[in-house]
């Protein structure tokens, strides 16, 4: 998961935010092809790290083997795919780490790296078509500056609240307050999205909070409204809450 983020997170800031990509399902499709090469990637470094396993310490059932990476082993392991692949299927057969001194290999092995696979492409294509979706300004040909506000009160009546704003009745959200501890009540979080051009989108979502049998306090995540566009003066009427 952590894999995934990282390379979702760096494709989205990179690629899809500086090559103001604003097609969601383009930035899906970058998302994915970016994981899989990320992952090659990783396959390579892997592989080498696998061939210049040297000596293991530890017992059959916790362990640790050391091992060097040859940075110019890697970056021809890189240029001959075939290679990975047919190290990829050695590594399968044989296995490389094991649970409770059984090696793990084979089927089993192909089912968790397809796990990792799936995992690792939707985190990174979810983040990249997230990031192709926000507003986008075609008359300053810039992204929208985003802004998320201080936490307000939870919001009881969400069809309300859609109604008021396309009406623009800007007196129903006088009942706002920020009197309220966004670590542990409910509350929700008002998205700001600006530009130079006039026209502005809000996005709200209520969240929802829940508490363990440890006493450790998150939040469940209600959309109420994405990207619903608004005026400037409905704009400075939330900034200035």
């Amino acid at each position: 998961m952590g894999f995934g983020f990282l390379a979702g997170f760096v494709i989205a800031l990179f690629v899809i935010k500086k090559g103001k990509v604003r097609n969601p399902l383009l930035g899906l499709v970058i998302g994915v092809a970016g994981a899989l090469l990320a992952l090659y990637f990783h396959w390579a470094i892997w592989i080498d790290l696998v061939i210049n396993a040297g000596e293991s310490y530890g017992s059959n059932k916790v362990g640790i083997t050391v091992s060097n990476i040859d940075f110019l082993q890697v970056f021809s392991l890189v240029f001959r795919p075939d290679l990975v692949f047919e190290y990829i299927g050695q590594v399968n057969e044989y296995g490389t780490w094991g649970i409770r001194g059984a090696t793990v290999s084979g089927t089993f092995l192909w089912v968790i790296w397809s796990i990792e696979l799936i995992i690792v492409i939707a985190i990174s294509g979810f983040l990249s078509y997230l990031e192709a979706k926000k507003p986008f300004s075609e008359s300053t040909n810039s992204w929208y500056e985003e802004v998320i506000l201080p936490a307000f009160n939870y919001i009881e009546n969400k069809q309300q609240i859609i109604a008021s704003i396309a009406q623009s009745n800007h007196a129903d959200f006088d009942f706002l307050n920020k009197d309220i501890n966004s670590e542990t009540d409910n509350h929700s979080i008002f998205t700001l999205y600006k530009s130079r051009s006039g026209k502005n989108y809000l996005s709200i979502d209520n969240k929802t909070s829940k508490t363990d049998d440890k006493g450790n306090v998150s939040f469940d995540n209600d959309q109420i409204v994405e990207y619903i566009a608004i005026n400037s003066e409905f704009s400075k009427i939330l900034l200035d809450k």
